[in-house]
């Protein structure tokens, strides 16, 4: 029986994975009380959803339907579309446009400038012996390089992340009808600025993903809207500093927790890659999306109707043992962790993650350099944010012993 699974419950989310378990076991496509919701949790499952974009397109979540909210667009800012998540054929074109501004190769062009924001960060805090590792480091860098790479001044970044805050709130749910007008309040202040900063490109234009935005061509065909633009912008900030946040504290909470697993990473780098795999797959920052039915399906003997939601549980596959093995620990040798569902897998996987890698793998690789000795304080509680979709701690308390 699950009638006792709450899933929004907020000792369910601070441990998903007991209730993963069971999904797993009892209900591996878990129908929300009360809604036409179906979560999809084992690995074989959700990758039949992603396989099927024709049965399951992607479509809008829980977040952005209340009346209130749709209302402050219309009326103040332009309608929340999302080009990145929409379905083929439209999909691949407009991914053309940025996947490669964020690929490997792409993102290696500012590997010195991701080193230079690592050194000055951990410059400011590596005398002091202490620090919350969330605020002094794991959430300015990834904002810090977003903000440069999309086109954004340094002297913004503390609005830009409030309104990036603002943006997130609902997916945690339980939103208050206010609190809805106040993130839609929040979100056409940052479509306002992007408009602003975008006439600014235009008539100067730079080497920034802004400017090539603003001179691109749907297709080949025609320039892109302003709407597209805005949109698609506002997308890749919050994807390219939110969930590399919460990758990068997550990262060092179980490189710490895990006995002897720091000193082998200190001794051997060659198991930093892997390691920030296993992690990601552990601790996916984002553990769940959602596509719509388009017509009457079946999945895991399930009758799914059309018109009804499919929350693809990336965090639940990613702790399935028919696909990794003993999922709860971490395995530097895992033949195929490279399958994990952190970004998501196939066409709709996230545009940004070669950008996360390279900043959680240098990153990492610094802070073994520079923080030696370094260990969890005593005063962590390890509490994470409440919500349904992302994961994140509050707080990440570390030690180390600061240089003579």
């Amino acid at each position: 029986m699950t009638s006792d699974i709450d899933l929004f419950d907020p000792a369910t989310q601070e441990s998903w994975f007991p209730t993963y378990r069971r999904l797993h076991a009892e209900a591996p496509v878990f129908q929300i009380p009360g809604t036409s919701t179906y979560v999809v949790s084992r690995y074989a499952d959700v990758m039949h959803v992603l396989r099927h974009q024709d049965v399951f397109p992607s479509g809008t979540g829980l977040t952005n339907r209340h009346a209130g909210a749709v209302q402050v667009y219309q009326d103040r800012g332009w309608d929340r579309i999302a080009p990145l998540s929409v379905n083929p054929p439209e999909h691949r074109e407009y991914r053309k446009l940025v996947d490669h501004f964020f690929d490997a190769t792409g993102s290696a062009l500012h590997a010195e400038t991701i080193q230079g924001v690592i050194d000055e960060l951990i410059d400011d805090f590596v005398s002091d012996g202490q620090a919350d590792f969330m605020q002094a480091f794991a959430l300015p860098l990834p904002v810090r390089m977003i903000t440069r790479i999309l086109g954004f001044p340094d002297e913004d970044i503390d609005r830009l992340k409030a309104w990036s805050t603002a943006w997130v709130l609902p997916f945690a749910g339980g939103l208050t009808d206010e609190q809805h007008v106040w993130v839609a309040e929040q979100v056409v202040e940052f479509q306002t600025y992007i408009q602003e900063r975008l006439d600014e490109k235009r008539l100067t234009p730079g080497d920034d993903v802004l400017s090539k935005l603003s001179v691109a061509r749907y297709n080949d065909e025609r320039p892109l809207t302003d709407p597209e633009i805005i949109s698609i912008i506002d997308h890749l900030y919050i994807g390219g500093n939110e969930t590399t946040t919460f990758a990068l504290a997550s990262a060092v909470w179980i490189l710490l927790r895990e006995p002897g697993l720091y000193e082998r990473l200190r001794d051997d780098r060659s198991l930093v890659v892997p390691f920030l795999e296993e992690s990601m797959r552990l601790e996916s920052p984002t553990q769940g999306l959602y596509r719509r039915v388009a017509r009457d399906t079946e999945l895991a003997d399930v009758a799914l109707p059309e018109g009804a939601t499919v929350h693809i549980r990336y965090g639940a596959a990613n702790r399935d043992a028919d696909m990794f093995p003993d999922p709860d620990n971490v395995d530097l040798e895992r033949p195929n962790m490279l399958r994990h569902m952190a970004f998501s897998l196939g066409e709709h996987r996230c545009p940004g993650e070669g950008l996360s890698r390279l900043e959680q793998r240098m990153a990492l690789n610094t802070i073994l350099d520079r923080l030696p000795d370094l260990r969890l304080s005593a005063d962590n509680d390890f509490q994470h944010a409440p919500g349904f979709v992302l994961r994140a701690l509050n707080r990440l308390n570390v030690a180390w012993t600061p240089s003579t």
